[in-house]
């Protein structure tokens, strides 16, 4: 368990950099009168929250992750989910870092 929870804070740790740089960049867009989207994952199942930016999507899985620490358990699903929500969030930061540096 102690293993899982490492590998699931350190793939936190790595998102949260990306996610804190792309939302400046996106404040950036939106400041210049662009950008007017209204969720990151906009038609996604896979997120609770809706915001225009990353953070609060990365909090949602870090909320997710610190109760399993909590309980020191957890269900395939909701073990699943996480991981799905991290991969996602890589996924989509690596994305947005290719198109803005277009």
């Amino acid at each position: 368990m102690d293993k899982l929870l490492e590998q699931l804070d350190q793939n936190l740790r790595e998102l949260y950099r990306k996610a804190v740089d792309a939302d400046a960049i996106l404040d950036d867009i939106a400041a210049q009168g662009k950008g007017k989207h209204h969720a990151i994952f906009a038609d996604e199942q896979l997120f609770v929250v809706r915001s225009n930016r990353f953070l609060p999507y990365l909090s949602e899985t870090a909320e997710q992750i610190a109760a399993i620490r909590q309980t020191q358990q957890f269900n395939t699903a909701t073990l699943q989910r996480v991981v799905k929500q991290l991969q996602q969030l890589h996924q989509l930061l690596a994305d947005f870092k290719v198109i803005m540096t277009k």
